[in-house]
């Protein structure tokens, strides 16, 4: 398996947000690692991941999970962020964790929720993410920013609840 840090990108235009990428740039030469973007295009995130998991299980055909930071092709990564992504992949490395980036939903609610039972689910305020401490653990959250080991053999689904919430 490559050293490469994977980033994992569903789209449905082949689009994302460039100082974001420009941002990651940054993260893979202070981690000294190359970035290997894997790209999946499809008329919907659940299958736009199923395209990236199946380029993953085509290039790491021995591997059961792969480190992998899914990104979200709106994400937004101002610059400035690299020295706390690289933070992050190292804790998440360091403790066989998962580490998740908090953002504003279109709906408005912020991703990171405090349940995993549900619905409904409780999103955290920012104000109540503000007391929690760096890499507290959480109920559930979105997969648009999200660094994990990620099991090859999944296939994510759509559905009202979410293809993230299914995967947690």
């Amino acid at each position: 398996m490559s050293d490469a840090l994977v980033v994992g990108i569903p789209t449905h235009d082949l689009r994302s947000v460039v100082p974001t990428l420009l941002e990651l740039g940054h993260v893979g030469e202070q981690l000294h690692r190359p970035l290997h973007f894997v790209i999946g295009e499809a008329s919907n995130i659940p299958r736009s991941r199923n395209a990236v998991l199946q380029q993953l299980r085509d290039a790491y055909p021995t591997a059961s999970h792969v480190w992998m930071l899914w990104l979200d092709s709106d994400i937004v990564l101002f610059p400035g962020y690299t020295e706390a992504v690289v933070n992050a992949i190292q804790w998440a490395e360091a403790h066989d964790r998962v580490v998740v980036a908090n953002y504003r939903m279109i709906d408005g609610e912020y991703v990171v929720m405090a349940n995993k039972q549900g619905p409904p689910y409780h999103h955290y305020s920012v104000g109540e993410l503000d007391q929690l401490p760096n890499y507290a653990e959480v109920g559930l959250a979105g997969l648009g920013f999200t660094y994990l080991q990620q099991p090859l053999e999944y296939v994510f689904h759509a559905d009202d609840i979410g293809e993230d919430i299914h995967l947690w």
